[in-house]
């Protein structure tokens, strides 16, 4: 790492960037040149940023080679086809690169490049595989076209910006990134068709690296993608050698493994993410999963039997005649030892009982003849004469005979299975006899006791796991069939939290090590509802990522997504078959170009399915949560969590906190939508709150709406949209072509439908009036300036034009855009119960002119120009306005609204809502027939 800092910080390039040197420079680009949003210029020329290689640097002077990473800036059309391994020739402007960066400069540049070398033929092939991809996805919708090739090679260049704002605030960002999870499927759609051709499993696993290798240079190696290839090419090795694989181990050495040779990935939220994901897959998604999966039969008939010397061993097998011995048979043959005496006698007549009743039915079970007979153990679980002996005695009596030497050869014994599911195991099950033993007091007692449950929980015991008397309370394989029952409540009233027997009259028994283990946290062994083990670990793996991520989303983006769990396990079923369907599509493409659009077709289906899974995400109440931001909020977060733990890991606490948050949820999802819908009922019109600009919705019906002016940026204008529930725009005015009235067209056009628009007259210095209509002309949406007087009637809404006159020419003002807001449409519209007037960014040479020509009456003012100081006192005093909205964005550089206008209006008995406060505002027609303002909230 000091290596590589002293290389980037010394040297010519480091020291021509100090300067600011203009140079002429020889580049090699190491990735493909990625276009950058351009914050309130949306309109703008398009830039890039480029990471490459600087070479040569040549001044009016010299000429040096260098070997040097640099960030290029560039803007044009021509950088977009450029792609990695290219040589080109640029001129620019070094500049000091941002502290912490590992780039020796940053190079500015605003002429087109001059290709000196063509890309290297493997990145011309993986081009043509993106470029093919991008060309069949032409036939899917636009939010679709731009999120397969994002999904499948990471190629987001014409991502539609609200499904990127709504995958990331979704928790579904990593979609529109190539991670692990892409380079999974297809290494597991590798090995598939390896298998199907017959390959032996050293070519298999070759065959699976060659098509991660050529994924990544398809996708491109980002810091995820390297983190992936090299675990998986390590597992590749493991399985292709058959070695064990241990995942945590492969994570731990890549990640060693690229610090070391890229020591910047260290600083990239990107790398840090993808690793904490995959260690949380690692490491908590396997317990969360075995916790909430069932689980599985233990194979139990393979186990190795205890070592026992051979004189300890019951001769359980038949004898020299063939005759099957029985536990009577062998006690009287001296082949087992009975208890000791009060004992003896209680199982020689249970187990004379029982052989009674064998001999009646005619039907013995023989053991196999290559295999011992076992002692009989239902016999001597079922001995009914526990009356005749005190029950403390009874009982320490019980435990010497499950504790004796010989208890070993017991555990294996099948006699019971074979009778339960030999043919007349009905008619045995009825015998009077049997029914008698069943109904003993001493029966149910001795299925109670601790020691009978430890056997039956014993590896060795599968056959009693099946036995209607232990299964209530035994905990093994299947405990859901003893809750409810009865015999529940007297097990735990006659145990401790530990699984031990707190009776007065017992003794402290502490049960087996993997007795405890498949017992409950109360020590009864009693069954919780579980999962099927797939539906466990299709929650599990989504939720243990989740939560390793959020403390890096804290530190990164100050906020916590609690919807990201459900958003990615509603969208996990879609992703594998996008995946698959878009890489052979990009693979078909350049020799099949029909072919790749029918694959890309079904592809498009699944991504739809993500697509929309984002945006309901997104629109549910507290889909994100504000959290501070930087370390004070992970010192937050990790005293949430320790608050959180201990409360889980008790039984009370934990139904108390699952009631509490199952309250809050319904509160949130159920009561809140009830209770706070928006919009409001009978709503006139909607201010939005799209920061630092204007937004306006005006009532024309259901599902449409006339919007003036579409703020700063497009995702907060359609949200707004989809908020309010209009999907028509019969009219667009954009009221001046200024970025934070016009900037958030896109967002507007976003799937719906647009009548006609008018602007205001042109005016010099407006060149934002070109790429407007350029737009508008690519949506085939009519555009025009209209005269003082015009009106429209949309519904409950009637709205008149009253500026400007184009007949009075332009009004320049005090600052640099006043001409251009002095030209805005001033609309004023009318309802039953009320009227507004807007007046967009009028400043005080335009409303004294307004109030000179007309006589305008509102009951609402929408304060021009974002409640700017320049306003005119005997304009607004004119009005008779009771109500002034503000749209403003909070914290802005401006200084909206300024001290002076709020003082104005408060002195003119104005009552101020701001959208910066409040959020979004909605006008509403009352039940009295009178206006009202409904705050949305912030």
């Amino acid at each position: 790492m000091a290596f590589r800092v002293h290389a980037v910080t010394t040297g010519p390039a480091a020291d021509l960037a100090h300067r600011n040197a203009f140079i002429t420079a020889q580049i090699a680009l190491t990735d493909d040149p990625k276009r950058r949003p351009n914050g309130t210029m949306r309109f703008a020329q398009e830039s890039y940023v480029i990471s490459a290689t600087l070479e040569i640097i040549q001044t009016s002077t010299t000429r040096q080679s260098v070997n040097v990473p640099i960030t290029v800036f560039a803007t044009g059309r021509s950088w977009s086809a450029l792609l990695p391994t290219q040589q080109v020739e640029v001129t620019g402007r070094l500049a000091k690169p941002t502290h912490g960066t590992l780039a020796a400069a940053f190079l500015l540049v605003r002429d087109p490049p001059r290709v000196l070398t063509p890309p290297s033929t493997l990145q011309t092939a993986a081009g043509a595989l993106r470029s093919g991809l991008r060309s069949a996805a032409d036939v899917l919708p636009p939010e679709q076209r731009g999120l397969l090739p994002g999904l499948v090679v990471g190629d987001v260049s014409r991502m539609d910006p609200q499904v990127t704002s709504d995958l990331r605030e979704a928790g579904l960002s990593h979609l529109n990134a190539v991670s692990g999870a892409n380079l999974a499927i297809v290494a597991g759609a590798a090995l598939a068709l390896s298998r199907l051709i017959g390959l032996p499993l050293p070519l298999r696993a070759a065959f699976a690296a060659l098509a991660m290798l050529a994924f990544t240079v398809v996708a491109r190696p980002s810091p995820s993608v390297l983190r992936a290839l090299l675990m998986g090419l390590a597992a590749a090795v493991a399985m292709g050698t058959g070695r064990s694989k241990d995942g945590v181990a492969a994570l731990s050495a890549t990640v060693l493994f690229l610090v070391l040779f890229a020591p910047e990935l260290a600083r990239s939220y990107g790398f840090a993410l993808s690793v904490t994901a995959t260690a949380g897959i690692l490491i908590l998604a396997p317990r969360w999963r075995d916790r909430l999966t069932t689980p599985r039969d233990e194979e139990t008939d393979s186990a190795p039997a205890p070592t026992r010397s051979t004189d300890e061993q019951p001769k359980g097998g038949p004898d020299a005649k063939g005759t099957a011995r029985t536990p009577s048979r062998m006690a009287a043959e001296g082949l087992w030892t009975p208890p000791p005496k009060g004992n003896r006698r209680a199982a020689a007549e249970s187990t004379s009982a029982t052989d009674e009743i064998l001999e009646e039915a005619g039907d013995r079970p023989e053991a196999p003849p290559d295999e011992p007979r076992r002692a009989n153990i239902p016999t001597l679980l079922n001995r009914t004469p526990r009356q005749q002996l005190p029950e403390h005695e009874t009982h320490l009596r019980y435990r010497d005979l499950e504790t004796h030497q010989e208890h070993h050869a017991l555990e294996k014994h099948r006699t019971y299975r074979e009778l339960t599911t030999h043919p007349r195991h009905q008619e045995l099950a009825t015998h009077p006899r049997h029914q008698e033993l069943a109904a003993h007091p001493g029966h149910r007692e001795m299925t109670m006791h601790p020691g009978d449950r430890e056997l039956a929980m014993h590896p060795g015991h599968p056959e009693l796991a099946v036995h209607p008397e232990l299964e209530m309370c035994q905990g093994h394989h299947e405990p859901e069939m003893c809750q409810g029952h009865g015999e529940l409540e007297e097990c735990r009233r006659g145990r401790g939290s530990e699984g031990r027997d707190t009776r007065p009259d017992r003794e402290n028994h502490e049960p087996p090590d993997h007795a405890k283990r498949q017992r409950g946290p109360d020590g009864v062994g009693c069954r919780r509802w579980r999962l099927p083990r797939w539906i466990a670990e299709a929650v599990a793996v989504p939720t243990a990522a989740q939560v390793a991520v959020t403390p890096v989303l804290v530190l990164m983006s100050g906020q916590v997504t609690p919807v990201a769990v459900i958003a990615n396990l509603l969208v996990a079923p879609a992703v594998a078959p996008a995946t698959l369907l878009g890489f052979g599509a990009a693979l078909v493409a350049p020799l099949w170009p029909d072919g790749a659009r029918l694959l890309v077709i079904p592809a498009g289906y699944a991504v739809g399915w993500i697509v929309t899974v984002a945006r309901w995400a997104v629109n549910l109440p507290f889909a994100t949560v504000p959290w501070p931001a930087g370390l004070a909020g992970l010192a937050l977060l990790l005293l949430a969590v320790a608050v959180a733990i201990p409360i889980l890991r008790r039984r009370a606490w934990r139904a108390v906190a699952v009631t509490v948050a199952a309250a809050v949820l319904v509160a949130v999802l159920v009561v809140r939508p009830i209770a706070g819908h928006w919009p409001p009922r009978n709503w006139l019109m909607v201010m939005c709150d799209v920061g630092q600009g204007d937004g306006l919705v005006v009532s024309a019906g259901p599902g449409r709406g006339v919007v003036v002016d579409t703020g700063p940026d497009p995702i907060a204008m359609d949200r707004c949209l989809r908020r309010v529930g209009v999907d028509d725009v019969p009219l667009l005015v954009l009221t001046h072509p200024h970025a934070d009235h016009v900037d958030g067209l896109p967002g507007v056009l976003r799937n719906r439908r647009v009548g006609a628009v008018v602007v205001g007259p042109p005016v010099t210095g407006g060149r934002a009036d070109d790429r407007i209509s350029a737009v508008l002309r690519q949506h085939r949406i009519p555009e025009g300036t209209v005269a003082p007087g015009t009106r429209w009637r949309f519904g409950p809404s009637e709205v008149t034009v009253l500026a400007p006159d184009p007949a009075r020419g332009e009004m320049n003002g005090l600052g640099e855009g006043s001409a251009i807001n002095n030209s805005s449409v001033v609309l004023h519209v009318r309802w039953r119960a009320g009227s507004i007037l807007l007046g967009g960014d009028l400043e005080t040479e335009a409303q004294d002119e307004l109030l000179h020509r007309l006589t305008v009456r509102a009951d609402i003012l929408k304060t021009p120009h974002h409640g700017s100081n320049r306003q005119s006192p005997a304009f607004l005093a004119s009005l008779g306005a009771r109500t002034a909205l503000i749209s403003v964005g909070a914290d802005n550089d401006y200084g909206h609204p300024a001290t002076s206008t709020l003082r104005l209006l408060h002195r003119l008995g104005l009552t101020v809502y701001r959208t910066d406060q409040s959020g979004d505002l909605a006008i509403v027609e009352g039940e009295d027939g009178r206006m009202a303002i409904v705050p949305r909230g912030p």
